[in-house]
């Protein structure tokens, strides 16, 4: 990474070397790399394509066919072999993070990596599965300076089942490599398969932002925060 790299530049770089290894692993088979875009006088957004799309997810329909159709608009960062969809957006005014949107969605038809990684692994992607043990909802890291209400509204939280009222307090903003290892370890990490020791190294971390009410409620740690 360049010595004097912009923040902005930093996440995309970041984001660009996490989605080159998740491809490499074998555990990623479609992206849509990421690009940095001016959209105001000082403010700037790390996303991909597609995330014109991302308001589908918003709506009152059922998970599934919400699924769907951020599948068929290619509304994803990188989608992973069990169908499994991850979306990274950051914005930015000046070198100042103000707003961040890490979601996981996964495949609602497909068994869960975890659930047969040899399937997967010998390239069998696609099979349908009549019953499944877990039923699939989305998860959320948000991170939204204007919108912080201290408790009420946490600066950076996490979201479960796009439950409108759940709001888990988050220490700090996520990084892509922060959020890309949470789901990689809690989804899709197995004994046979070891993928955490093969993403790259974490190179940039996030000024804490979790106020001392909030810390006094439940919440999630961040390693490494400043």
């Amino acid at each position: 990474m360049k010595r004097n790299a912009s923040a902005r530049e930093k996440v995309r770089e970041d984001l660009e070397c996490l989605t080159a290894e998740l491809i490499g692993m074998g555990l990623a088979d479609d992206q849509n790399f990421p690009a940095i875009k001016q959209v105001g006088s000082d403010l700037w957004e790390v996303s991909f394509r597609g995330a014109e799309h991302i308001s589908i997810a918003m709506g009152d329909s059922d998970y599934d066919i919400i699924y769907k159709e951020l599948l068929d608009n290619r509304s994803f960062s990188l989608k992973l072999v069990d169908g499994g969809m991850l979306q990274l957006s950051y914005r930015f005014e000046a070198e100042s993070l103000i707003k961040h949107r890490l979601a996981f969605y996964p495949s609602p038809s497909l068994r869960p990596f975890q659930d047969d990684p040899e399937l997967y692994m010998r390239e069998e992607l696609y099979v349908e599965i009549v019953s499944r043990r877990l039923v699939p909802f989305p998860l959320r890291f948000d991170y939204d300076l204007k919108a912080t209400k201290d408790v009420a509204h946490p600066s950076c939280h996490l979201t479960l089942g796009d439950v409108e009222g759940c709001r888990i307090p988050v220490f700090c903003p996520l990084t892509p490599r922060q959020f890309v290892e949470f789901v990689v370890r809690n989804f899709y990490q197995t004994e046979r398969h070891d993928f955490i020791s093969k993403l790259p190294g974490h190179r940039h971390y996030f000024d804490v932002s979790i106020s001392p009410n909030e810390q006094r409620l439940i919440h999630m740690a961040v390693p490494g925060a400043t």
